[in-house]
Order: structure tokens, then C-alpha cells, then sequence
């Protein structure tokens, strides 16, 4: 056994470091603890996210904060209407000199991806993404490769109003487990960063990395073993019933099982080692808004009221 496998055997995660790891974000990303949380709670569960905002309201400084903490590779995918697949996973390219052909990877090969912008892709560049964040590869002319491990995508989309957006499918939507948007700061906060701005000049990364190298993929490990007793299951199931019956009847199990995995997470950065169905009321409505289309307040009304409808263990 190596010694980072013995580590991973014998070792408890320290899980305060994970209250530090919101805070340090938050030297960065001001006034959003709830989204914050949300974000790492989604990559501690193996989990993507969607960010749905207007451009400039913070969405690559929480992407590349999270890098830095977390000390994860991380590469940036600035999507756009002429993007190609091969932009995204790679491209064979001739070598003349050994007369043989020679994969050259895509940004997608990274532990942390920041899709910028993702609906501006077309959709068959959009569906680039579907394998790789579903089953960890990309497959290029019959050949598969693996991803790093872990690999996250943190895609943003501009809202569908805007000019030049093509909305993601249901099958993509699907694989992210959590949504939502960051939206302006409070006034006070709006004037504190512009005090201390610097025009022409961004701080993505605020102080030395929480977390040592390595430490993040032994979190995710103790993540999947947080205790999700069966009245925490009944009461997820009670709330999917629910749904299905008002309208989302295709609600699929994946989304139950990231549901669970977020909940784990959010306990986890509570300091618990055990889920309450107040973990699951958390996540809840940011885990399946995605997927009842754009993200309006109707599409959040009606989550409140299924959580409303459904007795609490």
C-alpha cells in the first residue's frame, strides 16, 4: 500500500477545515456565503455546477477562488458561437517527423473546468461536455482517456434573454446537481469593492490555499459515507412523489442520488457526520431548479411549496 493510500485509510479529515475554506472564498466573493456553500457542497459530492447570471457578477472569481483553496488544477473554456468540439476535449494532430498521429488534450483535461458562458456554445460543442461529466472521459477517434481525478465543471450560462444563447438541453442540465445565480451584493458590499478595486485589475486569489495538496479527494471519500439514515430517504422520496405529481413527472433518479450527495456535503460543512432532513430542505430547491427550465422565481415558488406540502420526519 502506498502512502497515500495508508493515509487515506487511517486519516479523518479535519472537516474544519471546510468552514475556513467558505470563509477564505468569501475574501473573494463578498456577500454570498449561501452560494458559496452550495458550490462546495456540489464538488465534495462528485457533483457539477451551473451558474446562471448576468456577466460581471463574480461568477470566475468564485470558479478560480475555489481552485486556489481547494489546490486543484484548473483550466478556463471562454465558450463562444463558433466553438467546436475539438476546442473542448482535443484534437489528433499529424506529426510529421514519427509520421503518426498525436492526441493533444483540451482544456476539459483538469481537475476543475470553468465552462464561461456555456449556452453560447452550439449545441454540438455543448454535447461535448455530456460524457465527459457524466463517466470521467472523453472518447476522440475511438479512443477514450480518462479525466483527472476529481473533475468538476463549473459552467456559467448568461440568462436566455440575452442575444446569442443557446438554451442547454435536458440531458446536460441533468448532470449538473445544483444551480444557482450570485446576483448583485448588498449596497454596503457594493461600496466596499469599489473602494478597493483597481481598475483593469482582478483578485481572484485571496491568501495561501486552505487546503493541502491532495486533501480535497480524501474529503470527497468521507463525503460518500455520511450516514443518510432511511427516514432521510423516506423523506426525500416523499418530496420527489410530490413533484412528479405536480410537474416534473420525469424527475430522474440521478437527480435524487445528487440531491443525497449534497445533502451528505452540507452536513459535512455543518461538522456532522450524519444527515437531518433539514440538509435535504437546503438543498433542495438550488439542486432541481435547473430543471424545471430557466430559473424564475415560479419555477422556485413551486419547490417552496413541495417542501411546504411534505410532513418533516
Amino acid at each position: 500500500m502506498s502512502a497515500a493510500e495508508e493515509k487515506s485509510v487511517t486519516d479523518t479529515p479535519d472537516l474544519a477545515c471546510l468552514a475556513k475554506t467558505v470563509s477564505a472564498v468569501m475574501e473573494t466573493v463578498r456577500d454570498k456565503e449561501q452560494q458559496v456553500r452550495l458550490a462546495l457542497a456540489a464538488m465534495l459530492s462528485g457533483g457539477h455546477l451551473l451558474i446562471e447570471d448576468a456577466p460581471g457578477m463574480g461568477k470566475t472569481s468564485l470558479a478560480r477562488a475555489l481552485g486556489h483553496h481547494l489546490q486543484l488544477d484548473w483550466s478556463r473554456l471562454q465558450c463562444t458561437n463558433d466553438t467546436t468540439p475539438s476546442d473542448i476535449v482535443g484534437v489528433n494532430i499529424f506529426d510529421p517527423k514519427n509520421g503518426d498521429f498525436q492526441f493533444r488534450q483540451g482544456p476539459v483535461f483538469t481537475q476543475l473546468l470553468l465552462a464561461d458562458e456555456l449556452n453560447r456554445a452550439p449545441s454540438k460543442s455543448q454535447s461535448a461536455l455530456l460524457e465527459a461529466m457524466a463517466e470521467r472521459q472523453v472518447t476522440v477517434d475511438g479512443s477514450s482517456f480518462t479525466l483527472p481525478e476529481p473533475f468538476i465543471v463549473i459552467a456559467t450560462q448568461n440568462p436566455t434573454e440575452q442575444v446569442g444563447v443557446s438554451p442547454l438541453p435536458e440531458s446536460q442540465l441533468d448532470r449538473f446537481s445544483v444551480s444557482f445565480s450570485l446576483g448583485l451584493p448588498s449596497n454596503a458590499v457594493e461600496g466596499d469593492i469599489l473602494r478597493d478595486a483597481v481598475s483593469g485589475e482582478e483578485n481572484f486569489e485571496q491568501g495561501a490555499p486552505v487546503l493541502a495538496a491532495g486533501d480535497f479527494n480524501l474529503l470527497r471519500a468521507h463525503c460518500a459515507q455520511i450516514t443518510f439514515g432511511d427516514p432521510v430517504i423516506e423523506y426525500l422520496q416523499g418530496l420527489a412523489a410530490r413533484l412528479r405529481a405536480a410537474s416534473l413527472p420525469n424527475l430522474s433518479v440521478r437527480a435524487l442520488i445528487q440531491i443525497k450527495g449534497l445533502a451528505q456535503a452540507h452536513a459535512m460543512i455543518e461538522g456532522r457526520d450524519y444527515c437531518q432532513p433539514e440538509d435535504v430542505q437546503v438543498v433542495f430547491v438550488p439542486a432541481l431548479q435547473h430543471r424545471l427550465g430557466p430559473i424564475t422565481g415560479a419555477g422556485i415558488a413551486l419547490l417552496q411549496d413541495v417542501l411546504q406540502q411534505v410532513e418533516v420526519p
